[in-house]
């Protein structure tokens, strides 16, 4: 069985006239005819009742005749596939995305990039910067969103955003109402981090924005993540500094204020190989930027 005979099969069943159907294949009468003789060879079943003034389709046929339509549906879209892969085109990217970045302006980015590239799908997986800057390396990932500086010189690796921190606190603190946080007046309650192996560079601009300020960070308890951080803020441990993307956790129990003096800023840069195609590598640029321009 091959793709000639379930296409011969279809417009026979969908014609239901021998002359007609074989006029649109291009073939002659006998090489159509051949043809279904041999399907149903293969099949051991019959699949047209034929009559004198054309065929129909046996019940087997009518059954069958939705999957063979699937079958060249399918095969048409693997001809195509084949083709834009041919011209350097991708029907998937790979994209690796931080937990912080997820909550960023990074889904405004997937929808533009959607919007402008429907027929390119887009899977996401979720790390560590230096996990994800490893995969686009050995080409698991295609791009990657991930929070600069990296030490790799194997990947482009370029800043397009960058967002402050706020403090978080308990809604029921003395602090919950103040215009600004200094880090002079967050040193006198216990303070929540998270864990330096987890987030290096979210953990390296907490600690600089105290001793900029003449204050050691004493932080009492370190969180798996920012968001397990902000659970718990809400359930009244102590205050945080996550941000301004993570106000989107929009708790009762939990409000965000802005630091005193020069708050600390965590980065956001666009991950790829060199070898990215250009045109690839501009669509998803253009996408980042209408994003964070949107913002």
């Amino acid at each position: 069985m091959d793709l000639k005979q379930w296409r011969c099969f279809v417009t026979l069943a969908e014609i239901g006239n021998i002359r007609r159907a074989a006029s649109l294949l291009a073939l002659s009468q006998p090489a159509l005819s051949v043809r279904i003789q041999r399907l149903e060879e293969a099949l051991g079943y019959p699949l047209f009742d034929r009559q004198a003034r054309g065929v129909r389709l046996t019940e087997s046929g009518t059954r069958l005749l939705r999957h063979a339509r699937q079958l060249l549906s399918r095969a048409a879209e693997t001809e195509e596939a084949a083709r834009a892969i041919g011209r350097g085109a991708f029907d998937r990217l790979e994209i690796g995305v931080t937990p912080i970045a997820a909550l960023s302006f990074f889904p405004d980015a997937v929808r533009a990039f959607a919007a402008a590239q429907p027929g390119v799908a887009l899977a996401l997986t979720e790390g560590l910067s230096d996990e994800l800057e490893e995969a686009v390396a050995h080409r698991r990932l295609d791009f990657a969103l991930v929070h600069p500086p990296s030490s790799r010189d194997d990947l482009v690796v370029r800043e397009v955003a960058r967002e402050r921190f706020v403090a978080v606190v308990p809604a029921a603190h003395p602090l919950a109402g103040a215009a600004s946080i200094g880090a002079a007046e967050l040193r006198r309650y216990p303070l929540l981090g998270v864990r330096r192996e987890v987030g290096p560079v979210v953990f390296d601009r907490i600690v600089g924005y105290f001793s900029r300020a003449g204050v050691t960070a004493q932080i009492s308890q370190c969180a798996t993540s920012s968001i397990s951080l902000v659970g718990l803020v809400a359930a009244g441990v102590g205050i945080g500094l996550v941000v301004e993307s993570l106000r989107c956790i929009a708790r009762p129990d939990i409000r965000f204020v802005p630091l005193a003096g020069e708050p600390p800023s965590l980065g956001y840069a666009l991950c790829h190989r060199p070898d990215l195609p250009d045109d690839l590598r501009h669509g998803f640029a253009r996408a980042i930027a209408t994003a964070v321009a949107g913002r």
